[in-house]
């Protein structure tokens, strides 16, 4: 146990002990609920895993477990604090029974378990730590399903060992790091409830297609397929190895009419490999290359997300109405034009980066999903609340005057992702008046009426707690540019 100046950190390994990621994150979740604790990890040992650990503040001195040992670290107020939360941690883990003390039902264990109870399986779905993935995904692979690979820190030589595999053998490996996918109508991972309809999705980024896929809802067209296929497809390294045979299959699919491309900018070569791909694919398609320059052309290339899928619904007849100018009403600019935006969607938060240095305005745009702020805790999109107290951090800045948010809707995220954010931005806003200071709060919800969280719902939660409410991600970091931009 290490005393720190921030307070007390600890560690506990418990050796070759395995608990899957999203059992892992609801653990560090609970834990710190607890009196007394500030930050808990709960990871497996792995390289990988470690060096999160280590860049986070939170690897103490001489801890070396194993890669199969499972780790819990605690940073807390006080020794007793960090105990308690460690020990119930233990308690948790390594507990089997239900509360009559029987165990009522056995989880399969493996992937050829699974197949024994699920009959009819068509799709693994994979989340366990990046090191055990790549062995799962092969049984997966090898046993004929296609598989989502929901894991991330899985190395680049595996990844492509692993869709050389899917490719020979006719199946689709959606990932690693795949967070999105709908499959016949079927959401996997992260996804929203959109309509059906004429327009394929093959997306190298999860909320990107999430975005596009509900905004091409709002415009009154849907989602034959979406097919993720892992944030590293289309590097020079992978190649577009799975980004092919899933254009393919759209290709192919009669539901599908036309056809969106969803990335971060490729490779050169694999961008103009991926163009020409899509211009001999047979059905019209559009790219978007996140920030890239918008050019017309046999496939049109667009840079930001609203734009794609506003060139997309053209395609199929129909119109996205966004209003590309000021989607809502530019506020009085505040005396600090600093702007902070913080995300909980990483493409989100790249889109708003374009969308600022287009504008010629800089700014610090965090994406709070990223490995550094994720270790050993869920994803924003699951637990809001570590975003929700960088907010609040936030109104006591006194170089940010304008605060950039989203909340992304859809299965898979949290139940109520709107109530912290707008407690959050009401005690930030306070802050800063106290401050005497002005904070414009701009944002935007990804998201469907048909979500179980409610569109309409989190949008007047939003406006309710003083935040600006743009219909897209685009929009909302347009007036930011406007209102940092905007003479004294």
């Amino acid at each position: 146990m290490t005393a720190t100046a921030t307070g007390t950190l600890a560690a506990r390994v418990l050796p070759r002990l395995y608990r899957d990621s999203v059992t892992l994150m609801a653990l560090a979740s609970s834990l710190e609920r607890r009196d007394g604790v500030t930050r808990v990890g709960a990871v497996m040992g792995t390289p990988g895993n470690l060096a999160v650990l280590e860049r986070s503040g939170m690897r103490p001195d001489g801890l070396t477990p194993a890669p199969d040992d499972l780790v819990l670290v605690v940073r807390g107020l006080d020794a007793g604090s960090v105990t308690g939360a460690l020990d119930a941690g233990e308690a948790g883990l390594v507990a089997v029974a239900d509360d009559s003390g029987t165990r009522r039902e056995h989880a399969p264990r493996t992937v050829a378990e699974g197949l024994a109870v699920g009959h009819g399986a068509t799709v693994a779905v994979v989340s366990t730590p990046g090191g055990y993935a790549p062995v799962v995904v092969e049984q997966a692979l090898r046993a004929g399903l296609h598989v989502l690979c929901f894991s991330d820190n899985v190395s680049t030589a595996d990844e492509v060992r692993l869709k050389r595999l899917a490719v020979r053998s006719g199946l689709l490996l959606m990932g690693p790091d795949c967070g999105t996918a709908i499959l016949d109508g079927v959401p996997l991972g992260f996804a929203n409830a959109v309509r059906p309809g004429p327009l394929g999705i093959v997306a190298a980024s999860g909320t990107g297609a999430q975005e596009v896929a509900c905004l091409l809802h709002r415009s009154g067209t849907g989602v034959s397929q979406l097919v993720g296929v892992g944030g590293r497809d289309l590097s020079a390294e992978v190649g577009g190895a799975m980004t092919g045979p899933a254009l393919d299959l759209l290709g192919a699919d009669g539901a599908t009419e036309a056809v969106v491309v969803v990335s971060k900018p490729p490779a050169p070569h694999v961008a103009r490999s991926l163009l020409a791909r899509l211009a001999d694919l047979g059905k019209p398609a559009v790219a978007c290359l996140l920030g890239e320059a918008d050019t017309d052309g046999a496939v049109p290339v667009h840079g930001t997300l609203e734009g794609a899928a506003r060139a997309a619904a053209r395609l199929v007849g129909a119109t996205l109405d966004v209003d590309l100018a000021a989607p809502v009403t530019a506020p009085r600019a505040p005396a600090a034009r600093g702007v902070l935006g913080l995300y909980t969607g990483g493409t989100l938060a790249a889109e708003a980066r374009v969308v600022l240095a287009r504008a010629g305005v800089a700014g610090q745009v965090l994406d709070l999903g990223a490995d550094e702020y994720t270790v050993g805790r869920p994803h924003p999109m699951i637990d809001p609340s570590a975003r929700a107290a960088q907010v609040v951090a936030a109104g006591g800045r006194s170089d940010v005057g304008i605060l950039l948010v989203d909340v992304v809707l859809g299965f898979g995220a949290a139940a109520d992702p709107v109530t912290p954010l707008a407690r959050a931005v009401e005690d930030a806003v306070r802050a800063a008046l106290d401050d005497g200071r002005d904070l414009v709060v701009l944002g935007s919800v990804c998201g469907t009426e048909a979500d179980p969280q409610g569109l309409d719902a989190a949008r007047s939660a939003l406006a309710d707690a003083g935040v600006l409410v743009h219909p897209s991600t685009a929009g909302a970091a347009r007036t930011a540019a406007v209102v940092a931009g905007a003479s004294t």
